[in-house]
């Protein structure tokens, strides 16, 4: 799921072994991350809000004390990440109508099996101005143009080897930014010193090192969740931590066409594992995500 900032700038409109994992402390932009990651695993359009006892006791399977779930579903309701009903005692959350689109969004490019393999040689530049006392919404923008897969070449020109011209006319509509040019070519001759640039900014050898790194921390949890040998607690936090890591991965990948790549360029064995883990994982992470909500509820 894609990246959701917290930010006080409201728009408009990413191998465990025990039964019971380990409980650790988790930072504050993690559990943002986390939270995000359970709406878009276990809720569906159209289903109930999760109550927030059932979301509370979920996190602590992850290690986050109490007091800090509580503090992260009270962040983000009033960031209008999430949406908070009641119904007598029982307070539940649910996405909030902008966060849905954001969500559907986001799982099509992590759930993604395409390898950039019938490029037509689209780019789209974007170019902005901000006023350099607006840090936040300068970090918000970069942030959601980093997910759409541009990368920096001139201070605030973007660009990517995409059609990105309608996702990102819809950004800065979102963030009601109007001083900004996008441009379409498929007309584009990179010189040396362009090409250059670009390469800096991707930074491939730190992207491949990632993706190596995420295939071998976790070959084993691979392996064992096709033998079935995963039990129910322990894949749902493997499965959290399986998406909430390759969201990252996604994140800082430029999602280049192979003209670009390297022959041996480690994303697609690492997405291969991701896909097929995720999914070996499902049942049983499902299982204990329901468990635990209905012993939270009484239900």
């Amino acid at each position: 799921m894609e990246p959701i900032p917290v930010t006080s700038r409201r728009p408009r409109a990413g191998v465990l072994e025990a039964v019971d994992p380990p409980r650790r402390r988790l930072p504050r932009a993690k559990s943002h991350r986390l939270l995000t990651t359970l709406f878009g695993d276990y809720w569906e359009i159209g289903s109930d809000p999760l109550p927030s006892a059932g979301l509370v006791r979920v996190l602590e399977e992850f290690g986050i004390a109490r007091a800090n779930a509580r503090a992260a579903l009270t962040r983000l309701t009033q960031s209008g990440v999430l949406q908070r009903t009641k119904d007598g005692r029982r307070t539940s959350y649910q996405p909030a109508e902008r966060t849905i689109h954001i969500l559907e969004r986001g799982r099509s490019r992590i759930f993604s099996r395409d390898e950039g393999l019938h490029w037509d040689g689209t780019w789209t530049l974007i170019a902005f101005s901000l006023p350099l006392e607006d840090g936040d919404l300068r970090r918000l923008l970069r942030a959601r143009l980093r997910w759409l897969t541009f990368w920096p070449i001139y201070d605030a020109t973007w660009v990517t080897p995409h059609d990105r011209v309608d996702a990102a006319r819809e950004q800065l509509a979102d963030l009601d930014i109007s001083d900004a040019l996008v441009l379409r070519s498929d007309d584009v001759e990179l010189l040396p010193g362009g090409r250059a640039r670009l390469e800096e900014a991707w930074r491939l050898d730190d992207v491949a090192q990632s993706y190596l790194a995420y295939h071998q921390r976790f070959t084993a949890l691979s392996e064992r969740a096709a033998r079935n040998s995963v039990t129910p607690a322990e894949a749902l936090v493997a499965r959290g931590e399986l998406v909430d890591d390759w969201r990252l991965l996604v994140r800082d990948d430029p999602d280049l066409p192979l003209e670009f790549l390297p022959e041996d360029f480690p994303r697609r064995h690492a997405r291969e594992l991701f896909l097929a883990t995720y999914a070996a994982l499902a049942a049983p992470a499902r299982a204990r995500f329901d468990e635990l909500i209905a012993a939270a509820t009484g239900a």
